[in-house]
C-alpha cells in the first residue's frame, strides 16, 4: 500500500502559501507517496468546546457534540502516514484556523502518551502513531521581526499525536500575490524539505523522535526544534526553549556574543518522555492539589457560574 501525505494549508486558494505546498506535493510524487491537500479555510471548522470527558475520548472524533468538518478531518490525519501543515502569518503568528485546528484535531484525545500509558481506543487502533511532519511558516515582512510566531504556532499542533517534525521553514519577504515564485532560494528549500519528509514517510522503520534532516547551519538557536524563540528571566543563567521546552546555558564568547550549550533533559516536549513527564504532571495536580479541596469551592463555584448581570448576548444569539 501506498504511503499517504496529508497537507494542511491555511493561506488562501491560490496564495503563496498553497505555491509552495504544491511544490512541496509534486516532490513527494515523485517520490512515490500520495498526497492530498486540504485548505482549512474552505472547512466548516468551529472552536472546540473543551468538554470536561468528552465523547471524543472514549470514541473517537467522530462522537464531537460539533457536528462539522473537524472530525473529517481527524480522520485524515490519522489515516497519513506523513504530515505537512503551511500558514501565512498574520499578526505575529498564523491565521485564527489554525488554533481551531489544533484545537479541535489533536489536543488530549490524541494524546499519544496518554494513549500508550492507558491503553490505545479501539479508534485509534493502527493509527495511532508516530509520524513525520514537516512545517512551512510564510510572512510578507522584511525580516523575521515579525514572523517570531510563526513557526512556534505551527509547532503546538505536533506535540500531542507525536508528529515528529524533521524540518521547517520560517518564509519571509513573501507577501504579494505569486511572489513565492520570485524566490527560487525558497522554493528549493522547499523541495528539500519535501524530500526529507518523503524520506522519513518511506522509511517508517526508523526512529524520527527528535531527529533532524533540515539544514544543520540554519542560525537558529534550538539544536531540537531548530528555532530561536527563547524564554530569558533575571538571575538565571540558562534559557528555555519556548517551543520545545529544553535548557540551554548561556555563556559568552571572546567577542562578547552569546553562546549555548543544550544537555538532554525531560522538558523536551518532542520526545515521548517530555510527554510522559507532563502527563504524570496534570495526574499529581489532581490528585494532589484538586480533588482534596474541591468540596470546599462548590458555593462559591454555584455562585460565578450564575452570575450573569454582565453577559452581553451576541446578535446571533438574541430573540428576534
Amino acid at each position: 500500500m501506498k504511503k499517504k501525505v496529508v497537507a494542511f494549508t491555511a493561506g488562501r486558494r491560490g496564495g503563496n502559501c498553497e505555491i509552495y505546498v504544491k511544490i512541496a506535493l509534486q516532490e513527494l510524487t515523485q517520490m512515490g507517496i500520495e498526497c492530498e491537500m486540504i485548505r482549512l479555510h474552505e472547512c466548516d471548522l468551529r472552536p472546540c468546546l473543551d468538554c470536561p470527558n468528552g465523547p471524543c475520548y472514549a470514541k473517537g472524533p467522530d462522537a464531537c457534540v460539533i457536528k462539522d468538518d473537524g472530525p473529517w478531518l481527524a480522520q485524515k490525519f490519522l489515516d497519513s502516514d506523513g504530515y505537512l501543515l503551511a500558514a501565512p502569518v498574520w499578526s505575529l503568528s498564523p491565521c485564527g484556523v489554525v488554533t481551531d485546528f489544533r484545537d479541535r484535531v489533536f489536543g488530549p484525545k490524541m494524546d499519544l502518551s496518554q494513549m500508550e500509558a492507558h491503553g490505545i481506543p479501539a479508534w485509534a487502533e493502527g493509527r495511532a502513531k508516530q509520524r513525520p511532519g514537516a512545517l512551512i511558516s510564510i510572512g510578507g515582512a522584511l525580516s523575521e521581526h515579525w514572523t517570531s510566531l510563526g513557526l512556534a504556532t505551527l509547532y503546538t499542533t505536533t506535540f500531542s499525536a507525536q508528529t515528529n517534525v524533521i524540518d521547517n521553514i520560517n518564509i519571509y519577504q513573501v507577501a504579494d500575490p505569486g511572489e513565492a515564485l520570485m524566490r527560487q532560494d525558497y522554493i528549493t528549500k522547499v523541495r528539500y524539505l519535501a524530500q526529507n519528509l518523503g524520506h522519513a514517510v518511506l522509511n517508517p522503520q526508523k526512529d524520527w523522535e527528535n531527529k533532524w534532516l533540515g539544514d544543520l547551519d540554519d542560525g537558529e538557536a534550538c539544536p531540537g526544534c531548530h528555532t530561536s524563540l527563547m524564554i530569558a528571566k533575571p538571575g538565571r543563567n540558562y534559557v528555555e526553549c519556548a517551543v520545545c521546552g529544553r535548557r540551554g546555558y548561556l555563556t559568552l564568547d571572546q567577542e562578547g556574543k552569546i553562546k549555548y550549550s543544550w544537555p538532554e533533559d525531560n522538558r523536551n516536549r518532542l520526545t515521548m518522555m517530555g510527554k510522559f513527564d507532563h502527563v504524570r504532571e496534570i495526574e499529581r495536580h489532581t490528585a494532589e492539589i484538586y480533588e482534596p479541596h474541591k468540596d470546599e469551592i462548590q458555593d462559591e463555584l454555584k455562585k460565578y457560574r450564575q452570575m450573569e448581570q454582565f453577559t452581553v448576548k451576541a446578535p446571533s444569539k438574541q430573540k428576534a
